[in-house]
């Protein structure tokens, strides 16, 4: 049997490390009408076998980020108009070079399973670092 030459292309859109987040996605894009579905959300160990993926047609790619990325708070560890003396003694990401970090030991409650348990069994002797301008995580000094 050939496939068919009419079906639409399907790709990853986005994957999520839980699965709230992810179904949070997917009814945005649904209320906008965009056709989508999850893959992977039935995962008995949570992010360690994966993380749950948002898949859309291609032709419907740049709509959905469209409407996805509107629904996005920016973070910041610090107001982008700080002054120079402040960001000073800030930890820079060692990827963009921006003072846009945040850095702790210790885990929070918001954060997913995979994160708590690298921060409690492994017990990092330097502080673990977010870059929300590149999201790069890294260690810091």
């Amino acid at each position: 049997m050939s496939p068919d030459s009419t079906a639409p292309t399907i790709v990853q859109l986005a994957s999520f490390s839980d699965t709230f987040a992810a179904h949070l996605a997917k009814s945005q894009l649904d209320a906008e009408g965009i056709p989508c579905f999850l893959g992977n959300e039935n995962r008995p160990y949570g992010p360690a076998l994966g993380a749950v993926r948002l898949f859309v047609r291609a032709s419907d790619v740049a709509l959905a980020q469209e409407v996805l990325q509107g629904q996005q708070a920016p973070m910041h560890a610090m107001p982008p108009d700080a002054p120079e003396e402040a960001t000073a003694t800030m930890p820079r990401c060692p990827r963009c070079h921006h003072t846009d970090v945040v850095c702790r030991h210790l885990p929070q409650p918001t954060d997913n399973l995979f994160v708590k348990l690298r921060l409690w069994l492994l017990a990092p002797a330097k502080p673990q670092c977010h870059c929300f301008t590149c999201g790069l995580e890294f260690e810091g000094e």
